[in-house]
């Protein structure tokens, strides 16, 4: 679970930076969950706690593989012509070899793609288009250009102005979401057929009313 959470956590705000203990101590976001799975791997093989060490690594592939590939999500930047939903995240921060160090980049990479390729092959991943790579990107950019308040002290530091411009931001961000699925439902609404008219009292012959009156003026001429 707390393998997940970091890889999530990854996704939302890669290039933010966490301070501890008044600023000694600074991490990178995106770090997280390669710190987690190395402090798992060492404790399990040095104390036994491979257990632990196992379910760390399922909890970050299986939280990689959905949020990567399968999840579902709005498009908020406008350039997808295609749709307005999102699945997964084709952006180039979450692919699997950013999330160790940039020296390790290029050898995970190359064998992360051979493995990618492999199942593009058997036709059980579907390769991202360019267009979703660039929807991708973009979204990236502006979550982290949002960016989040510091964990530590900033709230006291800033006052009530950080708290308030995230409300801001997440308020606009979900209006607009609100408004795409609006025009996708209407856009998707059957347009009524043209409705008959309804039958006028005013033109329809009555037989006893006509009587009726053709009687009345007959007695009147008499």
């Amino acid at each position: 679970l707390q393998a997940a959470f970091l890889v999530a956590f990854k996704q939302l705000v890669p290039e933010h930076t966490v301070t501890i203990l008044r600023s000694v101590v600074k991490i990178r976001v995106k770090h997280f969950p390669a710190i987690f799975l190395t402090t798992n791997t060492i404790s399990g093989v040095v104390f036994g706690t491979h257990t632990a060490a196992v379910l760390s690594w399922l909890g970050f592939l299986t939280s990689w593989t959905y949020l990567r590939f399968y999840k579902r999500q709005p498009d908020l930047s406008g350039t997808n012509t295609g749709s307005t939903t999102l699945r997964g995240d084709a952006s180039e921060t979450f692919a699997f070899a950013y999330f160790w160090p940039d020296i390790v980049h290029g050898p995970v990479a190359a064998v992360t793609d051979s493995i990618f390729n492999l199942l593009v092959a058997a036709r059980i991943c579907t390769p991202f288009s360019a267009e979703d790579i660039q929807t991708s990107n973009d979204q990236a950019n502006a979550r982290g250009e949002a960016g989040l308040p510091s964990l530590m002290n900033q709230g006291s530091r800033r006052g009530g102005n950080g708290k308030r411009e995230e409300a801001e931001r997440r308020r606009a961000l979900a209006l607009k979401a609100l408004d795409q699925r609006l025009q996708a439902a209407t856009a998707n609404r059957p347009q009524p057929g043209p409705s008959a008219p309804l039958p006028s009292s005013m033109g329809v012959a009555n037989p006893a009313l006509e009587a009726a009156t053709d009687k009345k003026d007959d007695s009147t001429m008499v």
